[in-house]
């Protein structure tokens, strides 16, 4: 006997109901995993690394001169040769200009308004001698500022003289203990991102200021050549190697989320699973990689964003 189409229908309907309940589950499964694969390839895999690490203390600093001497000239009058430019290295008692007094202007230019003759002219010009002026220090022109014919005073600097250039940074108290005079340290200009400069730790501040509220020491980097493109004023970003430790388990820089006080990475929670957030206990670190104490295993890859980021081939800068 059949079955009366209304019972057939009641059948019928839940059974398709689940089907395309269970479909749908599927497919957002399949289109989740489809997403996190996909998330998961536009980032980079790095296994933990096992070797010597070299750690760094890391800072921004600005370029200035040294020891910054001001050229004034002993007389009051005018400007007639200048024989110097600036980014010039003079020697001390070089003769970097010639000028005329207020008294030798004053004749010169009253001879030039009424016809003189020759004799008078070298009658005023051996009374009154050019003054020269000359460098009080062996070093570099770093400015210039005064041009020929121009008046001039002696409460004026005609140029400023550095002996050398170094870099002037300051260091968070807490990393100023491993510090030391002497120590190799590398630095990068602004203004020159990819050249890397070498350098050592010339003098370290024994009285601390506060910046953004926080205690720092300053600390001085002479560069260990002469640097041709260095200018007075530009920043650089500085790394004071500080020491090494072997056998170090280390994971790129890059990798490292930093939460409500905790440090993160991302692992998968099996080989083909989904991107989870692993806590681990960090050390020392440098400019591209950082110790891991505890949390990860030789075997575990951690996945990570390679984009833009404000670190300089993996390094960031913290003062």
């Amino acid at each position: 006997m059949k079955k009366p189409f209304y019972k057939m229908k009641r059948i019928i309907v839940p059974v398709i109901a689940v089907f395309v309940a269970g479909g749908g589950w599927l497919w957002a499964k399949h289109s989740g995993a489809k997403k996190e694969a996909k998330r998961i390839a536009q980032l980079s895999p790095a296994r933990p690394q096992r070797g010597m690490l070299v750690t760094k203390t890391q800072a921004t600093g600005n370029v200035e001169p040294e020891n910054r001497v001001l050229v004034t000239p002993s007389v009051n009058g005018r400007a007639e040769e200048i024989l110097f430019i600036e980014g010039q290295l003079v020697e001390k008692g070089q003769v970097l200009a010639w000028l005329s007094s207020s008294e030798r202007t004053a004749l010169m230019d009253s001879l030039k308004m009424k016809e003189s003759t020759p004799a008078e002219k070298k009658l005023v010009e051996e009374a009154y001698n050019l003054t020269p002026v000359v460098a009080p220090i062996t070093g570099m022109v770093v400015k210039r500022s005064v041009e020929p014919g121009q008046s001039v005073s002696a409460a004026k600097e005609l140029a400023v003289i550095s002996d050398r250039l170094i870099v002037k940074t300051y260091v968070d108290e807490t990393d100023i203990g491993a510090v030391k005079e002497g120590q190799k340290a590398d630095f990068y200009l602004d203004a020159f991102p990819k050249d890397k400069h070498e350098g050592r730790v010339l003098a370290i501040s024994h009285e601390s200021s506060l910046k953004d509220g926080v205690i720092v020491y300053e600390v001085k980097i002479l560069p260990a050549r002469y640097i041709p493109v260095l200018r007075s004023g530009m920043t650089a970003d500085v790394l004071v190697v500080t020491g090494s430790k072997n056998n170090v388990m280390s994971i790129p820089k890059k990798s490292v989320k930093y939460r409500d006080g905790d440090s993160l990475v991302s692992v998968r929670d099996s080989a083909a699973g989904k991107l989870i957030e692993k806590k681990i206990t960090v050390g020392a670190t440098n400019e591209s990689s950082i110790e891991v104490l505890s949390g990860l295993s030789d075997t575990d890859t951690v996945y990570y964003s390679t984009g833009i980021a404000s670190e300089r081939t993996g390094f960031s800068v913290s003062h």
